[in-house]
């Protein structure tokens, strides 16, 4: 028996997929309600797609049953085109090895080694928020964008990524527009890639550019090592066990490409829906500058710092229940196995809403009230909960939790510090799921500045500053 297949409503050419992308909100919860735990939704000429709302089966297959689901599924098409076969994108043994090759650049030790040149260029940015004049209202969306494009890069590149990032900054912003216009008109997919449609040949050339930027990089570092203290020199050390062999350029190349395709945007989203939750809750609001305020250390924080900023943390664990930047998960069966009752064909695509869970009234009280205190460490989710994961789980959740963390811990203390936020009288901010749950009309703020409380003695640490919701397999 497999699992009951949506009848209603039903596009005349689209099927029932049509509603289910529409509005996803609506759909997801309203559908399980009348079909079950599992269900089919279909689209003519390209096939169906299993939606799966309970949070236990969503984790059996994300977790105890993840060798049954080594692809993922066809909606990653779009993140290929621009990524190629790196972590996010590649399947199967590809996978595995590379997922070896790369974790040791990802080891938060490694990361931590980071720690001063992100608080640098988040300082440089408080110092470009001074100087704007506080009755204007900007939009902060593209200056988050361009503030954790310019850490990944320099991340990534060290030194090198001076010369190079505002011609990545316009190409990645190309390669971005084409990939929320593909996925708002999914139809556009189906049809031959040489027939000219509005942003492909600029998205083309986006591409070539960016290929020429980093393999040239590439190319000079294998060439002329140095001394450089970056996650391309940590790539290009990384050999397999077995054979001694390290990554192609070209496995390089896509490796780099998907840092940079979802490691900015997706942070960058992320403090956005921050900035505006704190800014409309004028009670967690005061909490976090008492917080900052009263654990602030003298100069720039070190890493040491962060544990005394417990609060801070809560503040993005709850905001990343309400938004998260990853909206939904979506894998493919490669082996047929039982499910929650149904068996699962092999090539059978499954979606997992990830947004059902952090927002459903049957896991949380008051799911859409925005209240940190839900991580509070007595009220905590165990870090195995099928009720929480913003960073995915099991062996494929995100490589990059530890990083993302860590830069939303720096970003939120020093934004916070220093300035209030309020939305623009007027402005509509409304969330739009596409790649990345993200502000539909970007984040358009009155940014004041504020002044700090004098700081007194530190808090002692609470906790390390690590990510429980990392999708480390239990």
């Amino acid at each position: 028996m497999t699992p009951p297949v949506v009848d209603s409503p039903r596009h005349w050419l689209f099927g029932s997929a049509y509603y289910l992308r529409k509005d996803p909100e609506r759909y997801v919860p309203e559908w399980g309600r009348r079909y079950g735990d599992l269900y089919m939704v279909r689209m003519p000429m390209i096939g169906e797609a299993m939606v799966v709302t309970s949070p236990d089966l969503a984790r059996r297959i994300l977790v105890n049953k993840a060798s049954c689901y080594q692809r993922k599924s066809r909606s990653y098409g779009v993140l290929r085109i621009l990524m190629g076969e790196g972590l996010v994108t590649s399947e199967g043994d590809l996978w595995k090895t590379q997922r070896k090759l790369v974790q040791p650049a990802f080891h938060p030790r490694r990361l931590d080694a980071l720690f001063t040149m992100k608080a640098e260029r988040v300082k440089a940015m408080v110092d470009e928020l001074s100087a704007t004049p506080s009755s204007n209202a900007i939009d902060l969306v593209p200056l988050l964008s361009r503030l954790t494009l310019d850490i990944i890069s320099r991340a990534m590149f060290s030194s090198d990524s001076q010369g190079m990032a505002r011609d990545v900054s316009h190409h990645i912003a190309t390669l971005n527009e084409w990939a929320l216009r593909a996925l708002r008109h999914p139809w556009l997919l189906l049809l031959p890639r040489k027939i000219p449609l509005p942003g492909s040949t600029d998205m083309r050339q986006a591409l070539q550019e960016l290929e020429r930027i980093v393999t040239g990089i590439i190319r000079e570092r294998r060439a002329h090592p140095g001394d450089h203290d970056d996650l391309l020199t940590m790539l290009l050390a990384a050999c397999e066990e077995e054979s001694g062999r390290g990554m192609s350029d070209a496995q390089l190349r896509d490796e780099v490409m998907t840092m940079y395709v979802a490691g900015h945007e997706t942070t960058a989203n992320a403090m956005a829906w921050i900035l505006y939750l704190v800014s409309t809750h004028p009670e967690v609001e005061a909490r976090l500058h008492a917080e900052i305020d009263a654990n602030f250390p003298e100069g720039t924080p070190r890493l040491e710092d962060l544990a005394s900023f417990p609060y801070v943390r809560q503040v993005i664990d709850e905001s990343l229940r309400l938004y998260p930047t990853i909206w939904s998960v979506g894998r493919c069966c490669t082996e047929a196995h039982e499910l929650g009752g149904y068996q699962i064909p092999v090539g059978t695509n499954v979606l997992i809403p990830t947004f059902h869970f952090h927002w459903s009234e049957d896991i949380w009280e008051n799911a859409r009230d925005f209240d940190p205190d839900r991580f509070s460490p007595d009220r905590r989710p165990p870090a195995d909960s099928p009720n929480y994961f913003p960073f995915g789980a099991g062996p494929r959740g995100c490589i990059g939790n530890h990083f993302a963390l860590q830069e939303l811990m720096i970003m939120t203390i020093l934004l916070c510090r220093h300035f209030r936020y309020r939305v623009e009288e007027g402005f509509k901010v409304e969330g739009e799921l596409l790649i990345t749950l993200r502000p539909k009309y970007g984040m358009r703020m009155v940014v004041t500045e504020r002044t700090p409380q004098a700081p007194t003695k530190p808090s002692a640490a609470r906790e390390a500053l690590t990510c429980p919701y990392s999708g480390a397999q239990k």
